[in-house]
């Protein structure tokens, strides 16, 4: 089994990109899915409440509305809540790659997680695609996505500059632009790139 981590910005197209490599037969790890999963995690949840104070945690689960407005007021808050959590998290990205292998189900995954380059310790794929857009494209995305005000998604688009050397740093950089035919050709070719169509 091939392993590609899909990377890139909020907004930039990631989630688009990777249904593309799922309609060719690949299995997908959610990034944002198993980050939900690592904050339940008690140690992690703990650690949330003594870094960010109790209110992060209602009814018992963390609220990732107030944990993500705490986090994202300032570049601090955002390396505390990494520090915290992206080791966890790549231990489950592991584990899930190597479930999907040895379960012999598919000849691609995919790891869809706009932080992979933040991971404090290897998560190993044949592979690396950064899916980006212009930012002005990507605040347009997010507010029409989340309709959230336009002064807290820029915070959250600004609060990723530092991952942006990482992105440019991919095996392959996708640009979208909002035209389906380019994404689809990428899509071929990372798995032809991997050898796995003709």
């Amino acid at each position: 089994m091939k392993t590609v981590a899909v990377t890139g910005p909020i907004a930039g197209g990631k989630s688009t990109f990777t249904r593309l490599l799922a309609a060719g037969g690949a299995a997908v790890l959610d990034g944002d899915a198993l980050g939900h999963e690592v904050l339940e995690i008690p140690e992690v949840k703990d650690a949330l409440i003594g870094a960010f104070g109790p209110e992060v945690v209602r009814n018992g689960q963390v609220d990732r509305k107030i944990l993500g407005d705490i986090v994202f007021s300032g570049p601090d808050k955002l390396r505390e809540l990494n520090a915290i959590t992206h080791e966890a998290l790549a231990d489950l990205f592991r584990r899930r790659l190597d479930l999907h292998a040895r379960a012999g189900a598919h000849d691609l995954a995919v790891l869809e997680a706009a932080v992979y380059y933040l991971l404090p310790s290897p998560v190993p794929v044949d592979m690396v695609v950064t899916v980006t857009a212009p930012a002005d494209i990507r605040l347009q995305r997010l507010l029409a996505r989340n309709g959230s005000d336009p002064v807290a998604a820029a915070a959250r688009i600004d609060a990723q500059a530092d991952m942006e050397r990482g992105w440019a740093s991919a095996d392959l950089v996708v640009v979208n632009d909002g035209e389906p035919a380019k994404l689809e050709e990428a899509a071929r070719r990372v798995r032809s790139l991997l050898g796995l169509d003709p």
